[in-house]
């Protein structure tokens, strides 16, 4: 009976004793194979170590194992070169020829751990990496051998940066590489070497009062249409943890229907588009249940006002409405602010601090900013969004201390705001 089955596997194509089989014999005759399989492997590199060993190979005009492999054996490039690598090891630690006779550890795992075993722990190694897959062998290996954590940061892609030869500057000129503010015209801020004329985001080219505001050319007759610019590449890089890589997993079971071939940048490209879309949701528009605080990203703040010199051309009317009835406290009225009046504000102020300083420039910051009574919230101002607006927490901080005196503003530090 051995010696048909042998037959019968030997051929090239399964022949009709393997057709008779029934499915509980042909899944047990698959896994006798398998086990003559891995002791075979295990002889085999016993064999090639012991070949090495005496250095017979150079009897069969081969310089080396590999070259043995490769013209004696007719192994593969790849085959001769993971079988030499894999002698090597087990003629180092025999404990390996038992693990890989056994079905224990197979040979991409004995590569994997190779380079990490000592006669010290071979032994835990071994029994940790049990019929272990090559993903978690591979945790193993972080395990045996941490790497460093990569710094954070993102870089553009893009050629390489010319080479210049540099010329020794003159006194007057290294003087002043240090200061190009003398450049400027009086009135005049510094501008980003980052700026692009092309750039038409809010409150850059198509608000004259913003510091970074890029003077419009004047089109010629002959002039050519400048096509856009390609939107630029990046290489981000990070350390994460491992419920990081299980989300991503889960992502990519999840998207297995819809998105096979999902990439990891289209994951964080979907992510990132629904993450900031939920914090503008709930920053701008979402009411929040009752009793719950965001530790992480709390709610825009709504502070001290402004005084009506510093408000932009966009902003709600200065006119300060009629004063308070004493019935409207606001400790009685309440701080919240309606979810469609947020979201009203948000959108008109595009995003972005409206406070104007007296020569008309307008404050660039879109980050930290709060909410800001015309009227102040403690003299009666309402929350609708002819008095609101956007206001970054500098000045929203200096409109309260202009209001209500510096102060009283710090010694309120701490307690509810005054206004």
């Amino acid at each position: 009976m051995e010696a048909n089955t042998n037959v019968a596997c030997s051929s090239s194509t399964p022949g009709p004793s393997l057709e008779l089989l029934s499915d509980g014999e042909l899944l047990a005759s698959t896994r006798r194979l398998v086990g003559r399989t891995n002791v075979l492997l295990a002889e085999l590199l016993g064999h090639l170590a012991e070949v090495e060993a005496r250095g017979i190979h150079r009897i069969c005009a081969c310089s080396s194992l590999y070259a043995y492999c490769i013209y004696e054996l007719r192994f593969s490039e790849d085959e001769a070169f993971r079988r030499v690598a894999a002698a090597r090891l087990v003629k180092r630690f025999p404990d390996l020829m038992a693990s890989l006779a056994a079905g224990e550890l197979h040979l991409t795992g004995l590569l994997m751990l190779g380079p990490h075993l000592t006669e010290e722990n071979i032994a835990d190694v071994l029994a940790r990496a049990k019929h272990r897959t090559k993903r978690e062998l591979a945790r193993l290996v972080r395990a045996l051998d941490p790497l460093p954590a990569v710094p954070a940061r993102i870089e553009p892609l893009g050629p390489a940066p010319a080479r210049v030869v540099p010329s020794t500057p003159t006194w007057s000129e290294f003087m002043q590489s240090f200061c190009p503010v003398r450049e400027l015209e009086p009135g005049n801020r510094p501008r980003d070497w980052s700026e692009n004329a092309n750039d038409t985001s809010p409150g850059n080219a198509d608000d004259p009062g913003s510091a970074l505001a890029v003077p419009a050319v004047p089109a010629t007759a002959d002039a050519k249409p400048v096509p856009p610019l390609e939107p630029e590449l990046f290489k981000v890089q990070f350390t994460t943890s491992e419920e990081y890589v299980r989300l991503i997993d889960e992502v990519q079971a999840l998207l297995s229907h819809t998105a096979p071939r999902a990439s990891l940048e289209e994951i964080h490209l979907r992510a990132m588009r629904a993450f900031v879309a939920s914090l503008k949701k709930q920053k701008y528009g979402a009411r929040k249940a009752s009793g719950t605080v965001d530790m992480t990203y709390a709610p825009l703040s709504t502070t001290h006002p402004q005084p009506e010199s510093g408000l932009p051309a966009t902003a709600p009317s200065s006119r300060a409405p009629s004063p308070a009835a004493p019935s409207s406290h606001p400790r009685l009225r309440g701080r919240h602010i309606p979810a469609g009046v947020r979201r009203a504000v948000f959108e008109r102020d595009g995003q972005r601090c409206t406070y104007v300083d007296a020569a008309g420039r307008r404050c660039a910051a879109t980050r930290r900013l709060e909410f800001h009574h015309v009227q102040p919230f403690a003299l009666g101002g309402e929350h609708t969004p002819e008095n609101l607006t956007l206001r970054c927490a500098a000045h929203n901080a200096l409109a309260a201390e202009q209001d209500f005196g510096r102060h009283r503003i710090e010694s309120a530090k701490g307690r509810e705001p005054a206004g």
